[in-house]
């Protein structure tokens, strides 16, 4: 096969290109971790500065109930976070387990039966619609009326294959 067929997913970001989409994804990510980390500075400053009476950080504000409610919030966290390291502890230790062969190891993703719904999915798509290069090298196709999707009809079709192949 070839190395198209076995890829699952298709980044714009990262081909050559598209620089318009890089720069205006770039400044979106960034503003996004601007404005999470300024009420986290905010917050942290004031909450160091309650705790050592002035003498570190800064006092952004002074509400009684703000800190009553940063004080359950961080003993809430650390519940979270020891709950999460005991989670990912243990699935460590299964896994450590796994790959020297003490547990039975499953299968967690069937690769043929995935590329067998990828040949029956391109060849409905195909009939459908014409071959895979001539649908993507359309800047603008027009749908007719009878080539329109009924709901689910392409998952029916795929698990109805699925069936053919199983009896």
């Amino acid at each position: 096969m070839n190395n198209k067929a076995h890829r699952s997913y298709r980044d714009r970001y990262f081909e050559k290109g598209h620089w318009g989409m890089k720069i205006g994804q770039s400044v979106v990510m960034l503003l996004s971790w601007v404005i999470l980390f300024i009420p986290i500075i905010i917050t942290s400053a004031t909450y160091i500065a309650y705790w050592t009476h002035g003498h570190h950080g800064h006092f952004f504000w002074y509400y009684a109930e703000g800190f009553q409610e940063l004080n359950f919030l961080v003993i809430f966290l650390t519940f979270a976070l020891g709950m999460t390291a005991v989670f990912c502890f243990a699935m460590g230790y299964i896994q450590i387990q796994r790959s020297r062969g003490l547990v039975e190891k499953w299968p967690m993703f069937d690769m043929s039966k995935n590329q067998r719904e990828r040949r029956t999915a391109e060849k409905f798509m195909t009939e459908r619609f014409g071959d895979e290069d001539q649908r993507q090298s359309y800047r603008r196709y027009t749908v007719k009326p009878e080539q329109n999707l009924t709901k689910n009809q392409l998952k029916e079709i795929i698990n109805s294959e699925e069936m053919e192949v199983h009896n």
